[in-house]
């Protein structure tokens, strides 16, 4: 079945139902009916990884899994020429906005890699000759003494919060409440406790207070832009009652073209993410429903 019903299945049945393996969000997919041989044939390469990560033969024993991440849909806005509203920052592949798909299959990725480089790497050439110093040496400076700034005081904190234990308080909530099933009430609540988490950042101590290679010091800095990053994703689908593509409410099952045909668009800043929305252009291309439903006129006719 497609990926998305098969995926809204196994998190009813993990989340709604708690029927997940040993109570946590796993469930089993078992292809130790079919013979190995023909399951080396055809998937020897995931089968291989599972049982180098879990330790247990695949092809022998039901295998616990999950729907995991794989694509954030959506990126930084760029202009015609891949470049952000930052002058001299451009953004070319999986990591700009333009186009991402209902599923983020790979093929908007290879789109993504293979236009946005032809038309970005040009410009980039021409925005480098065009400014010898970078643009300015002052807000290169400027920047710099900000994020020394800003790692200094990392290297301060010694609270009691374990930043590892909030980064996966972070993932769990998202996981279950952002991703493949999205309510109204759990999208409130998810933002209130992702504000409460902001809040307990700055009650984190560090272990290691090293100055070199000091994995710990990066994961706290990056841990804050995680939740930067989680709020729009939250409060984005929050504003969007309808169901497109992998964006899915149960309370609005339609695609609603009428108020939604349009990118959503979220700026930073200091009392939180601000939204503005830009229009599709479906002048070419009319949209229309992705069904799955089969036609059973036509495969009676078929039949007959």
């Amino acid at each position: 079945m497609p990926r998305d019903i098969a995926t809204r299945a196994v998190h009813k049945v993990v989340y709604d139902m708690k029927l997940g393996v040993d109570g946590e969000p796993l469930v089993y997919l078992d292809v130790s009916h079919i013979p190995a041989d023909i399951l080396n044939k055809k998937v020897a390469g995931v089968l291989e990884i599972y049982e180098k990560f879990v330790g247990q033969d695949p092809r022998k024993v039901p295998m616990k899994i999950f729907p995991s991440m794989h694509y954030s849909m959506g990126g930084l806005w760029v202009d015609y020429a891949q470049q952000t509203n930052i002058p001299g920052l451009f953004a070319s592949g999986e990591c700009d906005f333009q186009y991402h798909g209902a599923n983020r299959l790979g093929a908007n990725s290879l789109l993504s890699c293979v236009y946005a480089g032809q038309i970005g790497g040009p410009a980039m050439v021409e925005y480098a000759k065009a400014h010898k110093n970078g643009g300015g040496s002052k807000v290169y400076d400027q920047e710099v003494t900000r994020q020394r700034e800003d790692f200094d005081k990392i290297y301060k904190m010694s609270g009691t919060e374990n930043v590892f234990s909030l980064w996966r308080e972070l993932g769990d909530v998202m996981t279950e409440n952002v991703t493949v099933v999205r309510v109204n009430d759990k999208l409130k609540a998810t933002d209130n406790k992702i504000m409460e988490m902001k809040d307990r950042w700055g009650r984190v101590g560090l272990n290691d207070r090293g100055k070199w290679a000091n994995q710990e010091v990066l994961f706290v800095r990056q841990l804050w832009n995680m939740f930067e990053l989680a709020r729009p994703m939250t409060l984005g689908a929050l504003n969007r009652n309808e169901s497109r593509g992998a964006h899915y409410k149960p309370e609005f099952p339609e695609r609603d073209d009428e108020n939604f045909m349009k990118t959503t668009m979220a700026s930073w800043s200091s009392d939180g993410p601000r939204f503005s929305w830009e229009p599709v252009d479906v002048s070419l291309i009319k949209p229309r429903a992705r069904r799955y439903d089969v036609d059973k006129s036509a495969t009676e006719s078929k039949a007959a």
